[in-house]
């Protein structure tokens, strides 16, 4: 049986696997295009991303036991920091729809970086999660996540220097590298409930009836 809190975290790392491929779909189609081509699918992925996140911080709140207190407070911190990282993303995408390229593009390169520390934060919580059987997963996702977003600011930091062909290059490279990381999160956190919660559960009943 699936707790809530297992529920909201499958169901905010699904959110993040088509929100990263949204936007990496349409961060291909700029790319390729050299227009704005696919930008409104980026600014779409990047609203699902953000209500992902949120379900997964909300997840992991109700997941909480002086067990795993210190881990998961590092996810919780994470996931709501990659939050507000994709909402500051919304926000610059649609400045530059708008007509403000420029503020857009240093507002979407801060939201990059605020998710990609969020990541980082998550990765190192997965990292304290000695006794996860996701750990590995949940490592090298987080941390491809946080590379991804890391590079996306970058390539923003590139054009905001004129140095537009490298910056989508950039920019293309880090979303398809949110995409793996966001698919090997799922791939971790699919069997967590099957394994890791049951024998929580398990000791806690074995510990009631000692």
């Amino acid at each position: 049986m699936i707790t809530h809190g297992d529920d909201l975290l499958i169901s905010g790392a699904w959110l993040l696997g088509i929100g990263t491929l949204a936007g990496a779909i349409g961060q291909t189609q700029q790319t390729l295009t050299g227009t704005n081509l696919g930008k409104d699918l980026i600014l779409k992925g990047n609203g699902i991303e953000a209500f992902g996140n949120v379900l997964q911080a909300i997840g992991r709140t109700k997941m909480l036991d002086e067990e795993n207190v210190i881990p998961e407070t590092y996810f919780i911190f994470g996931a709501w920091l990659e939050a507000v990282g994709n909402a500051t993303n919304v926000a610059g995408i649609n400045m530059q729809l708008n007509g403000s390229a420029v503020e857009g593009t240093k507002t979407d390169a801060l939201g990059s970086g605020i998710q990609g520390l969020g990541a980082a934060f998550e990765a190192f919580g997965a990292f304290l999660s000695e006794d996860s059987i996701s750990r590995p997963l949940e490592m090298k996702g987080n941390a491809l996540i946080a590379a991804g977003s890391f590079f996306e600011s970058i390539g923003n930091i590139f054009i905001l220097n004129e140095k537009n062909r490298m910056g989508e290059q950039i920019l293309l490279l880090g979303s398809w590298a949110q995409v793996a990381g966001a698919f090997i999160l799922i791939d971790a956190l699919s069997f967590r409930p099957e394994s890791e919660s049951d024998e929580h559960r398990s000791s806690r009943y074995s510990y009631a009836n000692a």
